[in-house]
């Protein structure tokens, strides 16, 4: 077992991999996963930011408001109909 030669790299492969090749993978892979999981985040909450800051509730609250108030009117100002159709 002493004279066994030490094998670096098994199965043959001898590639010396240039140390900017690494750096540009690396860069290439966090830009990578930064797109693939932060960015999708930040699109969500900034497509619906009108719902987190309570813009929405307080528009439903106004509509909600406004029908209330027409269904009131078109109840009071409800005419009598005094057509008679008899012969």
């Amino acid at each position: 077992m002493e004279n066994q030669p030490i094998i670096k790299n098994p199965f043959g492969i001898n590639i010396n991999i240039p140390q900017k090749t690494i750096q540009e993978i690396q860069k290439v892979a966090e830009k990578e996963i930064q797109e693939i999981t932060v960015n999708p985040f930040i699109e969500y909450f900034e497509e619906n930011d009108k719902v987190f800051s309570g813009e929405v509730a307080e528009e439903i609250r106004k509509y909600q408001a406004q029908i209330y108030t027409l269904g009131q009117v078109m109840r009071e100002g409800h005419p009598v109909t005094t057509f008679q159709a008899t012969m």
